[in-house]
Formats: structure tokens, C-alpha cells, sequence
């Protein structure tokens, strides 16, 4: 059985976690100190001493939430929030905010008591046998929860977006082939048959001889893969690429623009901010640009 430890997926969730955890540090370090600032401001403002309490109060609550977050990405590794998984998942998440939520109040009053009476001399009051100091409670963690889950899951995906372009750009550069993923499935398409490629929004339709994929991709990515696959795409506009080998004839509109037409009798746009890319398409088509 291979090493779960050294799984390239669970590889990139853990550079993703060191990256978010350093995120969520200075997060909460810079809301600490506005927000006791803040308290010790008030104080001042209705006229009263100002004391270490704001600041007791304010660092409990945050120490805390910190201290509970691995809950939250030990849920998040459990119970994906995922297109196919959303439905069951987000109930299970929902029953954890009142888990976090209730660890969090428990914890951070017992660090308050202990400090309190510690550097203050007096006992802290909370008011726990009150419902409604813990619905006052419940609406701020679960803010908390949800952000510190969005956070570290959109890190989580980043970093999967990345190891799944590597391996698309290493599958290009060894066997010369495109991965699209086009209608949830995953094409594996020689890169030698694109012809031309089109983006269209947040897709790239790529043609084929056999088809053409409307693929999750940006026609700059794909470039990128053609090119490690030591294909003769050019860029001829900034929404159109297409294969030299098909290009038949360039006719200039007489704006700085181009007209490609190609061996299968389409015709696709040439921009002038891409016409220092076309000499050579044109001289191998024959063609020769004014």
C-alpha cells in the first residue's frame, strides 16, 4: 500500500495548511490588537479607569479560536465541501459550529476566570446560565468557523489547481499530449491535433480534427502546454491560437489586422498586437506580409 504520508494530493493540503495557518496568525494577531484597542477606547470614552481587562478579554477569545482551528480542518479533510459532496456535508459542518462554538466559550471563560484572578485579583463573571449570552456567542463563531473554513479550503484548492497543472505540463512535455477536462470528464489529446484553440469566457474550445473539447482552461494555459509539448502553435490574437502547419494564407485587412485562413477553410482573426508572431506561419504557408 503506498505511503499515504507522501500522496501528492495530501502533499499539496499540508502546503497549503502552513501557508493558511500563517495567514490566520497574522490575521488574528492584527485583529487582537484592534480590537482591544478598540474595548480599551471605550473605556476611556464613558470615563472609566482603563484596565488589562479589554486586553484579557480580547486575547482569550482569539488564543482560543486559534487553538481550535485544527477542529475545523480536521472537519474540512473529513467532510470535503465538494460539488458532488455539498448536500451531506454541510449539515455535519453546521452541527460543528455548535461544537466549536461551545468548546470556545468553555475554554475562553476558563482562561479568563484563571487570569483574572491571577493578575487582576477578582473573580470574572460570564454569565453562562444566560441562553442568550451563548446565541450572542453562536452568531460570532459561526462567522468565525465559516471564515476560517473558506480561507483554508480556498487554499486547499489553489494548491490542487497547481498540482494538477504541473502534472498536465509534465504529461504535455514527456508524452505530447493535452489533458482537458471537458464536460467532468478528462481528455488526454495529442497535442499535434489542435488545430486552433478559442477562448470562450472561462473555457478554451480546442479543435480538433475529431471534435472540438470546450475545456476549463484560459488559452494562456494552454499555450503554455502546447508550447511544453513542442507544438507549432502560434498566438495570433488574444482570444485565437492556431497550429502554423494549418495556416494556407494571411491577408492583411488593411487596419493592422489579419485574416488566417486555414487548410480546413476556416478563417480565424490576427490582431497587430500578435502580427510580429505571423513571419514565419506566413513563410511557410508561402505567404508573404506587407
Amino acid at each position: 500500500m503506498a505511503d499515504r504520508a507522501h500522496h501528492p494530493e495530501l502533499d499539496a493540503d499540508h502546503r497549503a495548511d502552513r501557508r493558511t495557518w500563517l495567514m490566520l496568525a497574522a490575521f488574528l494577531t492584527v485583529s487582537f490588537f484592534v480590537e482591544a484597542l478598540s474595548d480599551q477606547y471605550d473605556h476611556y470614552r464613558i470615563g472609566q479607569p482603563v484596565i488589562a481587562a479589554p486586553w484579557i478579554s480580547q486575547a482569550t477569545s482569539h488564543l482560543m479560536i486559534f487553538a481550535l482551528t485544527p477542529f475545523i480542518t480536521f472537519m474540512l479533510s473529513r467532510f470535503p465541501i465538494t460539488g458532488d459532496s455539498w448536500r451531506k456535508a454541510l449539515p455535519i459542518h453546521l452541527a460543528a459550529t455548535v461544537v466549536f462554538s461551545a468548546a470556545h466559550v468553555l475554554s475562553m471563560v476558563a482562561l479568563r476566570k484563571a487570569l483574572h484572578l491571577g493578575f487582576l485579583g477578582q473573580a470574572y463573571e460570564f454569565g453562562l446560565a444566560d441562553p442568550s449570552i451563548w446565541l450572542y456567542e453562536y452568531r460570532k463563531d459561526v462567522l468565525s468557523y465559516t471564515l476560517i473554513a473558506a480561507i483554508f479550503a480556498l487554499n486547499r484548492l489553489v494548491e490542487q489547481r497547481g498540482l494538477e497543472a504541473r502534472a498536465a505540463e509534465s504529461e504535455a512535455s514527456s508524452r505530447q499530449r493535452l489533458t482537458l477536462k471537458s464536460g467532468g470528464r478528462v481528455f488526454l489529446v495529442d497535442a499535434a491535433d489542435v488545430i486552433w484553440a478559442k477562448a470562450a469566457s472561462n473555457y478554451v474550445e480546442v479543435a480538433t480534427p475529431g471534435r472540438t473539447y470546450l475545456a476549463r482552461s484560459t488559452l494562456s494555459a494552454l499555450e503554455k502546454l502546447l508550447s511544453a509539448a513542442g507544438g507549432s502553435h502560434i498566438r495570433v490574437h488574444r482570444s485565437f491560437l492556431v497550429h502554423g502547419g494549418h495556416i494556407s494564407e494571411i491577408t492583411p485587412t488593411g487596419d493592422g489586422n489579419v485574416m488566417i485562413r486555414l487548410d480546413t477553410g476556416e478563417q480565424i482573426p490576427g490582431s497587430r498586437g500578435y502580427r510580429g508572431r505571423l513571419p514565419v506561419a506566413a513563410s511557410q504557408s508561402g505567404e508573404t506580409l506587407p
